[in-house]
């Protein structure tokens, strides 16, 4: 077993250590102890909490504004005309325990918003199916920057439940063009609903606007879908996301794949610091995705995975390239992209602008000849990237049934353990089995175009067969490909 001794050090407001640890060979599955690490950070260098003069004007959205937090009615426009009386002056607005039905609540400067231990919020009854629904919306529709804002459960979490609603297209907070802003307290019980329940976004408005210097910390989700889950930041800079949980899904997706972005040359992710990640019987609670943005520096410590696919997913940054020529099927679109980049160039073709048109993703392996190519139709997209990152203290727990699994993750499942897998639904996009190992990483990790370093060090593995590849790069060899026409449909 390789020892590497790592010292990583920041001089600002903020101070963190991370000490010696250990880095598990590919093929070692035993438990690997380490010193603890610990992120040690300064809430200040992130959020500026109100001034006494702002938070000692209170108002109480029920006894102030008439609100009825005992029925079913839409509370939206009172809840929004309260937002709107505070934000001349500032001040903080107290939702007590109680229902609230809620939906397109902008948020506006200086204007904290305190919910009690015991509130519930629900997605307005009745909205429409088809369509995009924020519950809470920092994205500033006037261009103008969001600034001095929270959303904070006093005296523990409130809840948001998004379950049994005829839309599934919900999202609690988008965080936009905002800046010094706090997201606390929240407990949300998901229905696989089909975004992140938290968006750090791109807004597309001049400059930079996008979510800077905030915290996002103590929320937990059940039930993610696995294609989303509870963070999704496309654009952030200098941002905290701090004791973090899901079961289900992505918990810290850090995937900068928004198309805006790509035509606008802007976006992206830096200066992000992460830790107390968790996950519980889904994919993984950190993912790295950088599709064609050149993303900062992303440290993270404290990441537990409990019955999860990995601990960590580091993906290559890719060309996608769209389909101008009206494909008639997915086959038909890679084979017209094979012939010009050679053989094996597709790493996969899907749906893509709401599923209108195909896109092929080039392997990583034909990055260069993409980039460089003659032929316009492929050529000129540059793969995304992150600078070095390090993702420390890593806890992982096996279980053998229950992670969720892409199907490009299984032919790293070793072929006795297969008889666990079982998929869910006809579509196959999910399927449930064991958990797979550490973390799987498809970079090269040589900076080359679309390649780059995540280093992921361990505290704590336990459970995992002996025939597992705790951690698989892009060159590990597949354990086994039965297909999977083979695996049975889950109970």
């Amino acid at each position: 077993m390789r020892v590497q001794l790592k010292h990583f050090y920041v001089a600002s407001m903020a101070l963190f250590a991370i000490g010696c640890s250990k880095e598990i060979e590919e093929n070692d599955n035993s438990e690997i102890l380490e010193t603890p690490t610990e992120l040690r950070v300064s809430d200040g260098r992130f959020y500026t909490p109100p001034t006494n003069a702002v938070i000692s004007n209170v108002k109480n959205l029920v006894t102030d504004f008439n609100v009825n937090n005992r029925d079913t009615n839409d509370d939206s426009a009172k809840l929004n005309n309260a937002i709107a009386s505070l934000a001349s002056s500032g001040g903080k607005l107290v939702i007590p325990r109680g229902k609230y039905y809620l939906n397109k609540i902008r948020m506006r400067s200086n204007v904290h918003l305190e919910i009690e231990n015991g509130a519930t919020i629900y997605p307005t009854r009745g909205i429409a199916a088809n369509s995009n629904h924020r519950i809470f919306d920092f994205a500033s529709k006037t261009g103008d920057k969001i600034e001095n804002v929270s959303i904070i459960g006093k005296g523990g979490k409130f809840i948001v439940d998004l379950r049994g609603n005829s839309s599934k297209n919900l999202i609690v907070a988008d965080l936009g063009n905002v800046e010094n802003f706090k997201l606390s307290n929240i407990d949300i019980k998901d229905e696989k609903t089909v975004f992140a329940s938290i968006l750090v976004s791109f807004t597309g408005k001049p400059g930079n606007a996008w979510p800077h210097k905030g915290i996002v910390q103590n929320i937990n989700q059940t039930n993610a879908h696995t294609g989303y889950g509870l963070i999704q930041a496309y654009a952030a800079d200098n941002i905290l996301f701090k004791n973090l949980n899901c079961k289900g899904g992505v918990t810290l997706r850090l995937e900068t794949d928004n198309l805006a972005m790509k035509a606008a040359n802007r976006g992206g992710v830096r200066d992000i610091f992460a830790t107390k990640i968790s996950n519980t019987s889904g994919l993984t609670p950190v993912m790295f995705s950088p599709h064609f943005m050149e993303n900062g520096k992303v440290t993270i410590d404290d990441v537990t995975a409990i019955g999860c696919a990995y601990a960590v997913r580091v993906e290559h940054g890719f060309i996608e390239i769209f389909d101008k020529q009206n494909k008639a099927s997915s086959e038909a679109f890679k084979n017209y992209i094979e012939g010009i980049l050679g053989a094996g160039s597709v790493e996969i073709v899907y749906r893509r602008n709401n599923g209108r048109t195909w896109a092929a993703r080039i392997a990583n392996d034909f990055s260069e000849i993409a980039y460089n190519h003659s032929n316009p139709a492929v050529n000129g997209i540059k793969p995304g990237s992150f600078k070095n990152s390090t993702v420390k203290n890593v806890k992982v727990t096996y279980k053998n049934t229950g992670a969720k699994l892409k199907h490009l993750f299984l032919p790293y499942l070793p072929c006795s353990e297969w008889s666990k897998l079982c998929k869910p639904g006809p579509s196959g996009f999910e399927y449930n089995g064991p958990s797979l190992g550490v973390s799987i990483d498809n970079t090269k990790r040589d900076n080359s175009l679309g390649n780059y370093n995540v280093n992921v060090t361990t505290s704590r593995v336990q459970g995992f067969p002996s025939n597992h590849i705790l951690n698989v790069k892009h060159n590990t060899a597949k354990l086994c490909d039965r297909g999977i026409g083979t695996i049975n449909s889950c109970n």
